[in-house]
């Protein structure tokens, strides 16, 4: 083949430089003749992407997402814990201030009762010139053998401490023998007693049970004699 004066055949090196150089590969300056396969793959090994750490990014992702999820569930997990607890607390107060009312009512209504005992009190008055029809007992012990004396706790409802015993009597039961020291109270609807009728019976209940113990006591020392 005919070839034109002064035309030199291209080396392979010199491709090589240029099909490199097109590609954005560099040598740091290194002459094109001068370049070894070593640098060109190791040119080419710098310039390609690093697929481990691709791989490494990937999986660090993954795992992000997966702790999402985890952190997700435990979340509504809580979410529906604090649900329930509210729910309970709010039951539990709930029955507290149904409580603290009931006693609430049921203290209003025992000092209630006991602003009618307080205000029975003037009503002793002892002088003479309050009263009339003024007899004397004359069997005490046979109107005490008839009431019936109970031990009792107040209802919840009734009472701030519903655990208390109490010593007392029935109203009902308690009317049947003294209708007058009983009576019905209209504010709180309930039958009450007026105990306080009870001193003086109380008393000459002692006075009888002494004259008959200083009789016995007489009859057993001239028996003696």
């Amino acid at each position: 083949m005919a070839r034109f004066a002064g035309s030199r055949k291209p080396s392979i090196t010199n491709y090589a430089d240029q099909g490199l150089k097109s590609a954005g590969y560099s040598f740091g300056g290194q002459a094109a003749g001068n370049v070894s396969l070593g640098s060109i793959f190791g040119g080419v090994r710098d310039a390609s992407p690093n697929y481990d750490d691709g791989q490494l990014t990937a999986a660090g992702i993954r795992s992000q997402e997966r702790n999402a999820v985890e952190d997700a569930k435990a979340s509504a997990v809580m979410a529906g814990i604090d649900a329930a607890k509210n729910v309970h607390i709010g039951e539990m107060e709930k029955k507290m201030y149904e409580k603290q009312a009931s006693q609430a009512r049921s203290g209003g209504m025992m000092s209630a009762i006991g602003g009618i005992a307080s205000a029975a009190l003037p009503l002793l008055m002892s002088d003479e010139s309050t009263k009339h029809s003024i007899n004397r007992i004359s069997d005490a012990l046979d109107v005490l053998r008839s009431l019936k004396p109970v031990t009792f706790h107040y209802k919840e409802e009734f009472s701030s401490s519903p655990e208390r015993l109490h010593y007392g009597f029935i109203a009902q039961e308690y009317k049947e023998v003294m209708p007058d020291a009983t009576y019905y109270d209209d504010s709180i609807g309930k039958l009450c007693i007026d105990p306080n009728e009870l001193i003086a019976l109380l008393v000459r209940a002692n006075q009888q049970l002494e004259v008959r113990v200083m009789r016995l006591e007489a009859k057993e020392a001239l028996l003696a004699v």
